[in-house]
């Protein structure tokens, strides 16, 4: 018979209900034994820290690769508001793409000639061929949005204002929709195939536009030699420097927009934050199409278009890459190769009081197909580097939020109280990111669970209604401490002997239990009905006889010792097994010439942990075997 804790203590007691109830707290609090359960430490946000390693919210990431090093560059966001207050731009490096560093300011808006203190909009970092980095950026002006240059003998800046004047202007690009039209540079350099050096800058909000820079990489390039030439854009005879584009040759509309897209021709339009890539072999040579990934809609979505040409500015519409953020309004994306991978890079609003305004820097794998196309793209929690796991109960079912689309319409968000529920089938609204308690990250029993298909929604302690509490999935709209409270659970060994027990740091006393297909909090659980098995909390020597297996232990003399038959498996609480394929042994130190018990060590690594286990290799004499 499942046993209730703590009732049998509650009728010897006799006393009120209230005090009952009191006392019923404190003795599951002593009787419950304390499990320390794995963190996922890494992840998404990739970025998101500064010097001293306190949030810092940065958006429009874009990325310099230079050498063995990756630089990526932010506009810090300090609002405290719903509105953008930006008032420098901040660089990170990598030299894998999972260990982040905080690097410097690079810029202040306030040094920009012409400027203010608080618009570090969009930019992007390249280096030119005299080895200076050369930063395109978009700030305020006396007329509205502009580009500007900043110039540096480091990536990591400082960079200097080095035309004190926008490189493009509303003055320029004419007939502008709005003053923010002219913002988010791209930049593309290479050489084509006639050995001529190309230098591309690309940019633009509703419209989107480029031009080609000359060799200096601070002045437009005069495409026809026009000596007429106003030095950015305009020709007294009418002729233009800066090309305004078309998607699926839909160009603006009486709106103002870049409609493109589907059989109507109207189903999405350009928002800004246009990307230039293009593949590269394993030379680093650049071939076929170029792409320009882009926002589109409102709320942004993510998309790509190709060209054969990019000064032609005609594009094909390639599609939607990625749905709305849980998180932010806005996004802003840059792609690139590493080390043999692709990467797309992105923002989104997924730290405590994050906002389309309060923004951090996220990272996803991206392949393009064989045929040039690209799949969408999921945003998760995890990311490149952390742990995606499941959670189930007694029974074997998952933990798991109802399936729901981000959509377009900004009345959806901030996204509060969507249901919980308990599903027999693994799907993807069952992976979670186990991160360490929102409330004390140093406490080793305190977690938080993050949904890991929709960044930056944990699992989340409603109010007590007549003594029961219905967990929901929320985001941390104000980074509150009571916020936090209820996103951050206390972990138990499991109330049934195995797993893990969830108790609710907001209402101490709470447990989470799964009965009857709910996932509720409750004071006094049954017993198994409050344990819960994480996938990811594997045990690593958990049997008697380890986890290394190897079919062949028996060896006559001189034969070679094969290593290829082992087989690592560890096992979760809740059944998973995870196979680890990498190890080490000591075989080639293992004399095989005489007879005896020889040890063969197997050594290998998991979560960052170290591990070494023994197994007994019998040799003996050839005659054994009839030879």
């Amino acid at each position: 018979m499942k046993r209730k804790r703590v009732i049998t203590l509650l009728a010897m007691l006799g006393i009120s209900a209230f005090c009952c109830q009191s006392v019923a707290v404190a003795a599951a609090a002593t009787e419950l034994e304390p499990r320390i359960l794995e963190t996922s430490d890494s992840g998404n946000p990739m970025l998101g820290f500064d010097e001293t390693g306190n949030i810092l919210y940065g958006g429009d990431p874009s990325i310099l690769v230079d050498g063995d090093t990756v630089y990526c560059y932010v506009g810090n966001d300090t609002s405290t508001n719903e509105s953008y207050w930006m008032p420098n731009w901040r660089c990170y490096s990598s030299k894998d793409m999972k260990n982040w560093k905080y690097e410097s300011i690079i810029m202040n808006s306030s040094d920009i000639t012409g400027g203010n203190n608080h618009e570090a909009w969009a930019g992007q970092v390249v280096k030119g061929d005299d080895g200076k980095y050369y930063f395109y950026y978009c700030t305020q002006y006396r007329d509205g949005k502009g580009i500007g240059v900043g110039v540096s003998e480091s990536p990591a800046g400082p960079f200097v204002d080095v035309l004190q004047q926008p490189l493009v202007s509303n003055s320029q690009t004419g007939n502008s929709v709005h003053s923010w039209e002219d913002i988010d540079p791209t930049v593309w350099i290479e050489t084509d195939e006639n050995g001529e050096r190309h230098r591309y800058l690309g940019w633009g909000n509703t419209r989107f536009f480029v031009c080609e820079l000359n060799e200096d990489m601070i002045s437009v390039k005069d495409q026809d030699n026009n000596p007429n030439n106003l030095s950015v854009g305009f020709h007294k005879d009418g002729t233009y420097d800066i090309v305004i584009g078309k998607i699926n040759g839909q160009g603006r509309s009486s709106d103002g927009k870049t409609w493109f897209g589907g059989a109507s021709n109207n189903e999405h339009f350009y928002t800004e934050a246009p990307y230039y890539y293009r593949q590269q072999d394993e030379k680093g040579k650049y071939y076929g199409k170029y792409y320009m990934f882009f926002a589109c809609d409102w709320r942004e979505q993510m998309a790509y278009a190709t060209t054969d040409d990019i000064m032609s500015n005609e594009w094909e519409f390639g599609g939607i890459l990625m749905e709305p953020s849980a998180t932010a309004n806005t996004n802003h994306m840059a792609v690139f190769d590493f080390k043999g991978h692709t990467y797309f890079v992105y923002h989104d609003g997924s730290l405590p009081h994050g906002s389309g305004y309060r923004r951090v820097a996220c990272v996803e794998p991206i392949s393009v197909n064989a045929d040039g196309t690209i799949d969408p793209i999921k945003k998760t929690a995890t990311g490149l580097t952390g742990t995606a796991t499941a959670i189930t109960d007694f029974q074997g079912n998952y933990i798991a939020h109802k399936s729901f689309e981000n959509v377009i319409d900004d009345s959806f968000y901030p996204i509060t109280g969507k249901a919980l529920q308990m599903q027999y089938e693994e799907t993807e609204e069952c992976s979670w990111e186990i991160n360490a308690g929102k409330t004390d990250k140093n406490d080793g029993q305190l977690v938080s669970i993050e949904s890991n298909n929709k960044p930056g929604l944990y699992l989340t302690a409603g109010d007590p209604q007549k003594g029961v509490i219905s967990p929901v999935l929320s985001q941390d709209v104000k980074g509150s401490s009571d916020e936090a409270q209820r996103m951050t659970f206390k972990t138990w060994k499991g109330m049934s002997g195995s797993g893990v027990t969830f108790e609710s740091v907001k209402y101490p006393g709470y447990y989470l239990t799964s009965s009857n297909g709910k996932l509720q909090m409750v004071q006094n659980p049954d017993e198994e009905e409050a344990t819960f098995y994480v996938s990811s909390d594997i045990a690593v020597s958990s049997y008697e006889n380890g986890n290394v297996l190897k079919t062949k232990r028996f060896y006559g003399v001189g034969d070679t010792l094969n290593t290829k038959d082992i087989q690592i498996l560890l096992y979760g609480e809740n059944g998973k097994v995870q196979e680890v394929e990498t190890y080490t042994t000591n075989a080639s130190e293992i004399d095989m010439s005489t007879v005896g018990n020889k040890t063969l060590k197997v050594s290998y690594e998991y979560n960052g942990e170290s591990y070494t286990e023994d197994i007994t290799i019998t040799v003996v004499e050839q005659e054994y075997f009839g030879k």
